[in-house]
Protein backbone atom coordinates (compact mmCIF):
# COMPACT_ATOMS: atom_id res chain seq x y z
CA UNK A 1 0.00 0.00 0.00
CA UNK A 2 1.10 3.33 -0.78
CA UNK A 3 1.70 6.55 1.58
CA UNK A 4 -0.57 9.43 0.93
CA UNK A 5 1.01 12.61 1.01
CA UNK A 6 -1.23 15.68 1.80
CA UNK A 7 -0.05 19.38 0.10
CA UNK A 8 -2.08 21.98 1.11
CA UNK A 9 -3.36 25.33 -0.59
CA UNK A 10 -2.70 28.91 -0.28
CA UNK A 11 -3.05 30.76 2.61
CA UNK A 12 -3.52 27.29 4.84
CA UNK A 13 -1.37 25.11 6.44
CA UNK A 14 -1.60 21.30 7.15
CA UNK A 15 -3.80 21.14 9.76
CA UNK A 16 -7.06 21.60 7.03
CA UNK A 17 -6.23 17.82 6.35
CA UNK A 18 -6.66 16.26 9.59
CA UNK A 19 -10.27 15.02 9.39
CA UNK A 20 -8.83 12.86 6.35
CA UNK A 21 -5.76 12.12 8.21
CA UNK A 22 -8.07 10.59 10.77
CA UNK A 23 -10.42 8.95 7.79
CA UNK A 24 -7.15 7.54 6.51
CA UNK A 25 -5.53 6.14 10.29
CA UNK A 26 -9.48 4.53 10.83
CA UNK A 27 -8.86 2.58 6.78
CA UNK A 28 -5.28 1.62 8.27
CA UNK A 29 -3.49 3.81 5.34
CA UNK A 30 -0.36 5.62 6.22
CA UNK A 31 -0.39 9.07 5.57
CA UNK A 32 1.55 12.40 6.03
CA UNK A 33 0.90 16.23 5.68
CA UNK A 34 3.44 19.04 5.95
CA UNK A 35 3.08 22.82 6.51
CA UNK A 36 4.71 24.63 3.59
CA UNK A 37 6.91 27.41 4.16
CA UNK A 38 5.38 29.76 1.36
CA UNK A 39 9.23 30.42 0.76
CA UNK A 40 8.07 30.62 -2.76
CA UNK A 41 7.06 27.70 -5.49
CA UNK A 42 10.19 26.01 -5.34
CA UNK A 43 10.62 25.98 -1.78
CA UNK A 44 7.33 25.00 -1.58
CA UNK A 45 8.16 22.49 -3.93
CA UNK A 46 11.64 21.44 -2.12
CA UNK A 47 9.94 20.65 1.44
CA UNK A 48 7.40 18.34 -0.34
CA UNK A 49 10.62 16.84 -1.98
CA UNK A 50 11.71 16.19 1.23
CA UNK A 51 9.44 14.87 3.11
CA UNK A 52 9.07 12.20 0.04
CA UNK A 53 12.64 11.65 0.44
CA UNK A 54 11.88 10.37 4.30
CA UNK A 55 9.26 8.09 2.63
CA UNK A 56 9.92 4.25 2.00
CA UNK A 57 7.73 2.68 -0.89
CA UNK A 58 5.13 4.30 -3.14
CA UNK A 59 3.28 7.43 -2.52
CA UNK A 60 -0.08 8.66 -3.57
CA UNK A 61 0.53 12.22 -3.62
CA UNK A 62 -2.59 15.03 -3.54
CA UNK A 63 -2.38 18.94 -3.48
CA UNK A 64 -5.33 21.35 -2.99
CA UNK A 65 -5.93 24.57 -4.73
CA UNK A 66 -2.30 25.86 -4.97
CA UNK A 67 -1.08 22.86 -3.83
CA UNK A 68 -1.38 21.55 -7.35
CA UNK A 69 1.63 23.54 -8.29
CA UNK A 70 3.36 22.33 -5.99
CA UNK A 71 2.94 18.64 -6.56
CA UNK A 72 3.68 19.54 -10.22
CA UNK A 73 6.85 20.55 -9.54
CA UNK A 74 7.57 18.42 -5.94
CA UNK A 75 6.99 14.89 -7.64
CA UNK A 76 8.88 15.75 -11.47
CA UNK A 77 11.19 13.39 -12.36
CA UNK A 78 10.64 11.32 -9.36
CA UNK A 79 9.99 7.34 -9.42
CA UNK A 80 8.61 7.00 -6.08
CA UNK A 81 5.17 8.65 -6.58
CA UNK A 82 2.84 6.44 -8.13
CA UNK A 83 -0.20 8.79 -8.52
CA UNK A 84 -1.19 12.76 -8.00
CA UNK A 85 -4.46 13.98 -7.21
CA UNK A 86 -5.33 17.69 -7.77
CA UNK A 87 -8.19 18.58 -5.37
CA UNK A 88 -9.62 21.63 -7.16
CA UNK A 89 -6.28 22.33 -8.06
CA UNK A 90 -4.12 23.66 -10.56
CA UNK A 91 -3.05 21.50 -12.96
CA UNK A 92 -1.38 23.54 -15.71
CA UNK A 93 2.01 22.84 -17.66
CA UNK A 94 4.98 24.56 -16.69
CA UNK A 95 4.86 27.30 -18.73
CA UNK A 96 2.00 28.67 -17.82
CA UNK A 97 0.87 31.00 -14.87
CA UNK A 98 -1.25 30.77 -12.10
CA UNK A 99 -3.73 34.47 -13.32
CA UNK A 100 -3.70 32.91 -16.74
CA UNK A 101 -4.19 29.17 -15.50
CA UNK A 102 -7.92 29.62 -13.98
CA UNK A 103 -10.58 31.92 -12.42
CA UNK A 104 -10.70 33.00 -9.39
CA UNK A 105 -14.23 34.52 -7.85
CA UNK A 106 -14.65 38.27 -7.44
CA UNK A 107 -15.49 37.29 -3.65
CA UNK A 108 -11.83 36.02 -3.08
CA UNK A 109 -10.23 38.78 -4.55
CA UNK A 110 -11.81 41.37 -2.74
CA UNK A 111 -11.08 39.70 0.14
CA UNK A 112 -7.49 39.87 -0.36
CA UNK A 113 -5.67 42.17 2.19
CA UNK A 114 -2.07 43.09 2.02
CA UNK A 115 -0.15 43.13 5.71
CA UNK A 116 2.48 46.06 6.05
CA UNK A 117 5.15 43.85 5.05
CA UNK A 118 3.61 42.82 2.10
CA UNK A 119 2.11 39.50 2.63
CA UNK A 120 -1.01 38.91 1.82
CA UNK A 121 -3.95 37.59 3.68
CA UNK A 122 -8.01 36.64 3.58
CA UNK A 123 -10.11 38.76 5.02
CA UNK A 124 -11.69 36.07 8.01
CA UNK A 125 -14.52 37.77 7.77
CA UNK A 126 -14.95 37.06 4.40
CA UNK A 127 -13.07 33.37 4.28
CA UNK A 128 -16.05 31.19 5.42
CA UNK A 129 -17.87 32.65 2.47
CA UNK A 130 -15.52 31.80 0.07
CA UNK A 131 -13.37 28.38 1.39
CA UNK A 132 -15.82 26.69 3.49
CA UNK A 133 -20.06 27.40 2.76
CA UNK A 134 -21.14 24.17 3.63
CA UNK A 135 -18.82 23.52 6.58
CA UNK A 136 -20.32 23.85 10.29
CA UNK A 137 -19.61 27.29 11.82
CA UNK A 138 -17.62 25.83 14.82
CA UNK A 139 -15.40 23.98 11.84
CA UNK A 140 -15.35 26.93 9.57
CA UNK A 141 -14.24 29.21 12.72
CA UNK A 142 -11.55 26.66 13.59
CA UNK A 143 -10.36 26.47 10.01
CA UNK A 144 -9.93 30.43 9.76
CA UNK A 145 -8.19 30.80 12.47
CA UNK A 146 -5.55 28.88 10.76
CA UNK A 147 -5.05 30.78 7.88
CA UNK A 148 -1.95 32.06 7.02
CA UNK A 149 -0.27 35.05 4.83
CA UNK A 150 1.59 34.01 2.35
CA UNK A 151 4.21 36.59 -0.20
CA UNK A 152 2.86 37.71 -3.38
CA UNK A 153 5.43 36.21 -5.12
CA UNK A 154 4.45 32.55 -3.87
CA UNK A 155 3.32 31.31 -6.60
CA UNK A 156 5.46 32.30 -9.75
CA UNK A 157 7.31 30.30 -11.39
CA UNK A 158 10.99 29.98 -11.62
CA UNK A 159 12.83 31.22 -15.12
CA UNK A 160 13.87 27.67 -16.32
CA UNK A 161 11.43 25.02 -14.07
CA UNK A 162 11.65 21.25 -14.33
CA UNK A 163 8.54 19.60 -16.64
CA UNK A 164 5.12 18.90 -14.83
CA UNK A 165 4.61 16.13 -13.02
CA UNK A 166 1.39 14.94 -14.73
CA UNK A 167 3.38 14.62 -18.07
CA UNK A 168 4.80 11.16 -16.54
CA UNK A 169 2.55 10.19 -13.52
CA UNK A 170 -0.69 9.43 -14.01
CA UNK A 171 -3.47 12.28 -12.24
CA UNK A 172 -7.06 12.55 -10.94
CA UNK A 173 -8.66 16.05 -11.23
CA UNK A 174 -11.66 15.92 -8.73
CA UNK A 175 -13.84 18.73 -9.67
CA UNK A 176 -15.45 20.81 -7.03
CA UNK A 177 -18.67 21.72 -8.73
CA UNK A 178 -19.85 24.46 -5.64
CA UNK A 179 -16.76 25.65 -5.51
CA UNK A 180 -16.92 30.04 -5.01
CA UNK A 181 -12.93 29.95 -4.94
CA UNK A 182 -12.05 28.58 -8.17
CA UNK A 183 -14.55 28.40 -11.24
CA UNK A 184 -15.74 24.87 -11.25
CA UNK A 185 -15.26 25.42 -15.52
CA UNK A 186 -11.75 26.70 -14.89
CA UNK A 187 -11.47 23.62 -13.29
CA UNK A 188 -12.62 21.26 -16.06
CA UNK A 189 -10.31 22.75 -18.29
CA UNK A 190 -7.41 21.61 -16.35
CA UNK A 191 -8.98 18.30 -15.62
CA UNK A 192 -8.24 17.84 -19.39
CA UNK A 193 -4.95 16.98 -18.30
CA UNK A 194 -5.60 14.41 -15.84
CA UNK A 195 -6.13 10.99 -16.73
CA UNK A 196 -8.97 10.51 -14.52
CA UNK A 197 -11.35 12.91 -13.34
CA UNK A 198 -14.60 13.21 -11.04
CA UNK A 199 -16.77 15.85 -9.80
CA UNK A 200 -18.19 16.67 -6.38
CA UNK A 201 -20.55 18.38 -5.36
CA UNK A 202 -18.76 20.14 -2.77
CA UNK A 203 -17.28 23.50 -1.57
CA UNK A 204 -13.32 24.17 -2.32
CA UNK A 205 -12.55 22.79 0.95
CA UNK A 206 -14.32 18.97 0.44
CA UNK A 207 -11.03 17.71 2.86
CA UNK A 208 -13.19 19.95 5.86
CA UNK A 209 -16.85 19.39 4.57
CA UNK A 210 -16.77 15.95 3.31
CA UNK A 211 -13.53 13.80 4.63
CA UNK A 212 -14.82 11.04 3.84
CA UNK A 213 -15.80 11.48 0.76
CA UNK A 214 -11.77 12.41 0.03
CA UNK A 215 -10.66 9.87 2.43
CA UNK A 216 -12.02 6.86 0.42
CA UNK A 217 -10.76 8.31 -3.09
CA UNK A 218 -6.97 8.17 -1.53
CA UNK A 219 -7.88 4.87 0.20
CA UNK A 220 -8.59 3.24 -2.86
CA UNK A 221 -5.85 4.52 -4.68
CA UNK A 222 -3.24 3.82 -2.20
CA UNK A 223 -4.59 0.29 -1.99
CA UNK A 224 -4.27 -0.20 -5.45
CA UNK A 225 -0.54 1.36 -5.71
CA UNK A 226 1.99 -1.51 -5.71
CA UNK A 227 4.65 0.14 -6.80
CA UNK A 228 5.75 3.56 -8.17
CA UNK A 229 4.40 4.32 -11.46
CA UNK A 230 1.37 1.58 -10.98
CA UNK A 231 -2.05 2.69 -9.86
Amino acid sequence: MATVVLVHGAFHDGWCWELVRSALDERGVPNQALDLPFTGLAGDAEAVGKLLDAIDGPVVLIGHSYGGMVISRAASGRDDVAHLVYLCAVQVGEDVDLATAMTTSDELMSAIVADDDGAMRVDPAVAPAVFYHDCDDDLSATAVSHLRGMGFGVVQESDDPPPAAWKQIESTYVVCTDDQTIAPESQRKMATNAQHVVEWDTSHSPMLSRPELVADLLADLAAKTTKAGTS
